[in-house]
Protein backbone atom coordinates (compact mmCIF):
# COMPACT_ATOMS: atom_id res chain seq x y z
CA UNK A 1 0.00 0.00 0.00
CA UNK A 2 2.65 2.72 0.45
CA UNK A 3 3.41 2.60 -3.17
CA UNK A 4 0.14 3.33 -3.93
CA UNK A 5 -0.19 6.37 -1.26
CA UNK A 6 3.47 7.38 -2.23
CA UNK A 7 2.34 7.42 -6.02
CA UNK A 8 -0.78 9.75 -5.10
CA UNK A 9 1.72 11.96 -2.88
CA UNK A 10 3.89 12.24 -5.81
CA UNK A 11 1.03 13.75 -7.86
CA UNK A 12 -0.05 16.60 -5.28
CA UNK A 13 3.52 17.63 -4.17
CA UNK A 14 4.81 18.85 -6.70
CA UNK A 15 7.89 20.80 -5.61
CA UNK A 16 11.53 20.65 -6.86
CA UNK A 17 12.57 19.91 -2.91
CA UNK A 18 11.08 16.63 -1.94
CA UNK A 19 10.08 15.83 1.78
CA UNK A 20 10.43 12.71 3.26
CA UNK A 21 7.43 11.90 5.63
CA UNK A 22 7.01 8.75 7.47
CA UNK A 23 2.85 7.99 7.91
CA UNK A 24 2.58 5.32 10.76
CA UNK A 25 -0.99 4.17 11.17
CA UNK A 26 -2.00 3.32 14.63
CA UNK A 27 -4.71 1.45 15.48
CA UNK A 28 -7.46 3.81 17.56
CA UNK A 29 -9.71 1.91 20.11
CA UNK A 30 -13.07 3.03 19.22
CA UNK A 31 -15.44 4.12 16.14
CA UNK A 32 -13.25 7.29 15.44
CA UNK A 33 -10.55 7.33 12.94
CA UNK A 34 -8.39 10.34 12.45
CA UNK A 35 -5.47 12.55 11.62
CA UNK A 36 -4.18 15.33 13.50
CA UNK A 37 -2.60 17.99 12.14
CA UNK A 38 0.49 18.03 13.59
CA UNK A 39 4.26 19.41 13.11
CA UNK A 40 7.13 17.59 12.02
CA UNK A 41 8.01 15.10 9.37
CA UNK A 42 6.85 11.54 11.34
CA UNK A 43 2.67 11.79 11.65
CA UNK A 44 0.17 9.52 12.60
CA UNK A 45 -3.20 8.30 11.34
CA UNK A 46 -5.24 6.75 13.49
CA UNK A 47 -7.57 4.36 12.08
CA UNK A 48 -10.69 2.40 14.28
CA UNK A 49 -9.77 -1.06 15.21
CA UNK A 50 -13.12 -2.04 14.65
CA UNK A 51 -12.70 -1.97 10.70
CA UNK A 52 -12.16 -5.43 9.72
CA UNK A 53 -13.01 -5.10 6.10
CA UNK A 54 -10.23 -4.09 3.55
CA UNK A 55 -12.19 -1.39 1.58
CA UNK A 56 -13.56 0.02 4.17
CA UNK A 57 -9.62 -0.01 6.12
CA UNK A 58 -8.65 1.67 2.56
CA UNK A 59 -11.48 4.11 2.03
CA UNK A 60 -10.92 5.33 5.92
CA UNK A 61 -6.91 5.61 5.06
CA UNK A 62 -7.60 7.49 1.71
CA UNK A 63 -9.61 10.12 3.74
CA UNK A 64 -7.35 10.52 6.52
CA UNK A 65 -4.37 10.63 3.88
CA UNK A 66 -6.08 13.60 2.23
CA UNK A 67 -5.82 15.28 6.07
CA UNK A 68 -2.45 14.79 6.07
CA UNK A 69 -2.01 16.22 2.34
CA UNK A 70 -4.51 19.42 3.37
CA UNK A 71 -2.13 19.25 6.56
CA UNK A 72 1.68 19.28 4.81
CA UNK A 73 1.16 20.06 0.95
CA UNK A 74 -1.93 22.37 1.00
CA UNK A 75 -1.07 24.14 4.37
CA UNK A 76 -4.70 24.50 5.31
CA UNK A 77 -5.09 25.83 8.40
CA UNK A 78 -7.75 24.53 11.24
CA UNK A 79 -10.23 27.64 11.52
CA UNK A 80 -13.86 27.33 12.70
CA UNK A 81 -14.07 28.52 8.66
CA UNK A 82 -12.62 25.24 7.48
CA UNK A 83 -13.17 23.07 10.44
CA UNK A 84 -16.15 22.79 12.90
CA UNK A 85 -17.10 20.25 15.10
CA UNK A 86 -19.84 22.00 17.10
CA UNK A 87 -22.68 20.01 15.52
CA UNK A 88 -22.59 17.14 13.12
CA UNK A 89 -24.11 18.77 10.19
CA UNK A 90 -21.30 21.90 10.56
CA UNK A 91 -18.46 18.97 10.66
CA UNK A 92 -20.07 17.33 7.81
CA UNK A 93 -19.95 20.63 5.69
CA UNK A 94 -16.83 21.85 6.82
CA UNK A 95 -14.58 22.63 3.51
CA UNK A 96 -11.75 20.20 5.35
CA UNK A 97 -14.58 17.06 5.22
CA UNK A 98 -15.85 17.55 2.01
CA UNK A 99 -12.67 17.68 0.27
CA UNK A 100 -11.13 14.69 1.84
CA UNK A 101 -14.74 13.02 1.55
CA UNK A 102 -14.66 13.84 -2.03
CA UNK A 103 -10.75 12.54 -2.22
CA UNK A 104 -11.79 9.49 -0.92
CA UNK A 105 -14.72 8.96 -3.30
CA UNK A 106 -12.99 9.35 -6.17
CA UNK A 107 -9.69 7.32 -5.59
CA UNK A 108 -10.89 4.46 -3.88
CA UNK A 109 -11.76 1.86 -6.73
CA UNK A 110 -8.88 2.64 -8.35
CA UNK A 111 -6.64 2.34 -4.93
CA UNK A 112 -8.26 -1.19 -4.56
CA UNK A 113 -7.74 -1.91 -7.90
CA UNK A 114 -3.67 -0.99 -7.88
CA UNK A 115 -3.63 -3.24 -4.41
CA UNK A 116 -5.67 -5.99 -5.61
CA UNK A 117 -3.09 -6.17 -8.45
CA UNK A 118 -0.06 -5.68 -6.34
CA UNK A 119 -1.14 -8.56 -4.07
CA UNK A 120 -1.86 -10.69 -7.48
CA UNK A 121 1.78 -10.28 -8.82
CA UNK A 122 3.53 -10.65 -5.19
CA UNK A 123 1.46 -13.78 -5.14
CA UNK A 124 3.04 -14.53 -8.75
CA UNK A 125 6.46 -13.56 -7.18
CA UNK A 126 6.15 -15.55 -4.59
CA UNK A 127 5.45 -19.04 -6.26
CA UNK A 128 8.29 -17.85 -9.03
CA UNK A 129 11.24 -17.15 -7.10
CA UNK A 130 12.47 -20.27 -5.36
CA UNK A 131 16.45 -21.12 -6.74
CA UNK A 132 16.46 -23.10 -10.26
CA UNK A 133 19.60 -23.98 -10.08
CA UNK A 134 21.74 -27.18 -9.47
Amino acid sequence: MSSIFSTIFDTVYKSKKKRNHTINIKMAAGLNSYYKFQAGTNNKIHISDIIFREDIFVSTLLHEFRHFVQDKVFRIPLTKKNYDETTTKSYMNSPVEIDATTFEQTFLCRVLEMHNKQKKDKKFFMMNSDYKGT
